[in-house]
């Protein structure tokens, strides 16, 4: 064979061909021969086998316009505005873009991350009577103690003691390991002390470190005010520091008790006391807590990578932000659905006794926390019938059946004071569900199955087209999800529906269902189908949402990569890289979104509560200031609450002021400057006033300042 010269090679590569082969040297038979230069040329460097030159041939070409036409289409709804026109434009892009999917994963582009097995457990169960009995007992001492809807320190005591009889009677011993006292001997014995930290766990604390900055960001003026709902939850910690220990806090329609008793531990460990800052402090840090178990659920359905992803894409989200920053008790729905389907899907798969046992108490936990989690034991059952409609082994399915079982116990065990509560004041503690659901408050608007079907479509949408129309809660008709997640949730359904066509993973069809099944709280919104879809009671649904927004992520990237030369996949973790940081920024521009449209339809209750502290700190003081009322205006209790006085509820009627004269003088009136009626009131009652205008940092939010310096 000739040998190419340098041209020859250079006209090959600049071609994209194949570049010509070279020649082999001779060798010897049986004895190897080392060539020598001569003595006089010069020394000439080894040069390594050229790679293969890149094609474009190698670029999985139709996964790519699957991605981009998804993108595209998304593009249209994100940035140009959810509305009727563009989703039509949309959808067709959409259409396109599920065909080249299928194409790529018929010609087998897409490589998706395995699944993890199932390891039939074979171990023999196991339980102790003794702890079982008492558990028995204590169960009863709760639910007879626990009436006139009150905590007391020996139900308490009664109900935990239980609670913990019952998981210790059933928790299945592991395999022997050395005591404690054996590890911590051994530990201090070593003449040395290493730490390791691998890249996995370098990347996670880094990527914490980064979730914390976002959650921590502008805590205290974002959101700037509080709603009706705030004051709600800050009159029943009110009553909780008076000692008033409910199990079910009536006010608002009825709420759970463990989002106020975390807020009221939390206000008295920071210092925070009753404040807007307590609420919010209690959901930022469930929040963080719940991210846990969001890296976990990645973890069990995609592997480590697909975890990181699920926790990078959740934990810089703005719509958890939003809601763990508003300080309400939505934020419980998402936060202890993770732990309960991350436990509950492991025990499954492995057949453990103790990952039911711990599924069982988040769900109990959860169903003390927030009214939508109440759907969380139906999407459990769904997990259940789901895997036992698939093929297992007779072993998994009879663990399946006890594990499942014993999760009912024990989360019946866990809410035995609420449980209690709810036999005792069946329609108190279902207001909120029978006046959506049913007709209490209101008739249904038209036919119930159209109503439902409308619901299901619009709860759908919520990702990618439209939140809904409540500003409290999320940014008005825009997608819940930043253009690139919602991409990738498009993404992830398709990935998950193919792979389940294939291999027929129950977890897989467990993952699409669940989305659905998790939007029930909103599309159930029947009887107020304009309610629907809500971002806080929907919250929940975005537990599987970013699991398959991360495995699609997790999948584009496996298949770049796999496609391209061995040195060129770094470019796959770059590309990861920079859409995560992408995704980073733009869900920081939705949340100041967000937080400016707080500002612009919420009324300014914190001005007002300030201009009556520093009345109060200055010659007035905080019982002689008034905010007369008017019609949709200000919630007057959170004024006093801003004020740092709270308890107190500022209103006054304008046929109520002539009372206010044996109050003694200085005295503040604010008044609405549309409430003409109350100023002349006030001028004809207190001529001596002095009439000026507070002018706020937001448009059309001023308001009058009357002040009667002298009696």
């Amino acid at each position: 064979m000739p040998e190419p010269s340098l041209l020859d090679y250079l006209k090959a590569l600049l071609r994209g061909q194949q570049p010509p082969a070279i020649p082999p040297l001779p060798s010897g038979k049986g004895r190897r021969t080392r060539l020598r230069p001569a003595a006089t040329s010069a020394r000439r460097p080894r040069s390594k086998a050229a790679a293969p030159a890149f094609t474009l041939a190698q670029l999985p070409w139709r996964s790519l316009g699957a991605v981009l036409l998804f993108l595209a289409g998304q593009a249209l709804l994100s940035l140009a505005g959810s509305s009727p026109a563009t989703l039509a434009l949309a959808v067709p892009l959409w259409v396109l873009a599920l065909g080249l999917a299928i194409w790529a994963n018929r010609h087998g582009e897409w490589a998706l991350p395995a699944l993890q097995p199932a390891a039939a457990n074979k171990a023999a169960l196991s339980f102790r009577r003794t702890p079982l009995i008492v558990a028995a007992v204590l169960f009863v001492l709760t639910f007879l103690l626990s009436g006139h809807n009150r905590f007391n320190l020996l139900n308490v005591v009664c109900w935990l003691g239980a609670l913990g009889s019952l998981l210790y009677a059933f928790w299945q011993p592991g395999p022997r390991r050395p005591g404690w006292r054996t590890r911590w001997a051994a530990f201090w014995a070593q003449p040395e002390f290493t730490l390791r930290v691998g890249r996995h766990t370098l990347l996670l604390l880094l990527l914490g470190a980064l979730i914390l900055a976002v959650r921590l960001y502008a805590l205290r003026s974002a959101p700037p005010e509080m709603v009706s709902d705030h004051a709600e939850m800050l009159l029943d910690l009110l009553d909780i520091r008076n000692g008033q220990a409910a199990i079910f806090f009536e006010r608002n329609t009825g709420r759970e008790p463990l989002p106020f008793y975390l807020a009221a531990w939390v206000g008295r460990w920071f210092g925070t006391g009753v404040s807007f800052l307590t609420l919010k402090l209690t959901s930022t840090l469930a929040s963080l807590a719940g991210l846990v178990f969001m890296y976990l659920m990645g973890e069990e359905l995609g592997g480590r990578r697909v975890g990181v992803f699920t926790l990078a894409l959740a934990g810089l989200a703005y719509w958890p932000n939003v809601l763990a920053h508003l300080g309400l008790n939505f934020y419980w729905y998402a936060t202890l659905t993770a732990p309960t389907l991350y436990f509950l899907l492991r025990g499954i798969r492995r057949g453990q006794l103790n990952d039911y046992l711990l599924a069982g108490v988040c769900l109990g936990i959860g169903l003390n926390g927030y009214t939508a989690f109440r759907i969380v034991p139906l999407v459990a059952a769904a997990a259940l019938a789901i895997f036992l409609l698939h093929r297992s082994s007779a072993s998994l399915r009879n663990r399946a059946i006890t594990g499942a079982l014993l999760l009912l116990v024990v989360a019946l065990v866990a809410t035995t004071p609420l449980l209690r509560y709810s036999i005792d004041h069946l329609l108190v503690a279902n207001q909120r569900i029978l006046t959506r659901l049913g007709e209490a408050e209101r008739a249904y608007p038209g036919p119930v199955g159209f109503i439902l079907l409308s619901n299901m479509l619009k709860g759908l949408g919520l990702f990618n087209y439209s939140g809904g129309s409540q500003w409290v809660v999320g940014t008005v008709r825009s997608p819940a999800f930043d253009l690139f997640t919602a991409t990738l949730l498009l993404l992830g359904v398709c990935f998950t529906a193919m792979r389940y066509a294939r291999q027929r993973q129950w977890q897989d069809l467990f993952l699409l269902l669940s989305l659905p099944l998790l939007l029930l709280p909103s599309t159930l919104s029947l009887a107020f189908p304009e309610e629907n879809p809500a971002m806080n009671r929907a919250s929940g649904a975005w537990v599987p949402a970013f699991v398959l927004a991360a495995l699609a992520l997790e999948t584009c990237l496996r298949s770049l990569g796999q496609r391209l030369a061995p040195k060129r996949a770094a470019a796959s973790q770059l590309a990861a890289a920079g859409l995560l940081a992408l995704v980073a920024a733009s869900n920081l521009g939705l949340f100041n979104q967000y937080t400016r449209a707080y500002r612009a339809n919420s009324w300014n209750s914190a001005e007002m509560g300030a201009v009556i502290a520093d009345f109060a700190a200055s010659f007035g003081s905080l019982e002689s200031a008034w905010v007369v009322a008017y019609p949709h205006w200000v919630d007057t209790r959170l004024v006093a609450m801003e004020a740092n006085n709270p308890g107190r509820d500022y209103a006054i009627w304008p046929e109520q002021l002539a009372q206010t004269a044996s109050v003694a003088a200085p005295r503040l009136y604010i008044l609405k400057p549309e409430d003409t009626l109350a100023l002349s009131t006030l001028q004809q009652l207190f001529p001596q006033g002095v009439l000026t205008t507070y002018t706020s940092q937001v448009a059309s939010r001023d308001f009058y300042l009357y002040l009667v310096a002298n009696n």
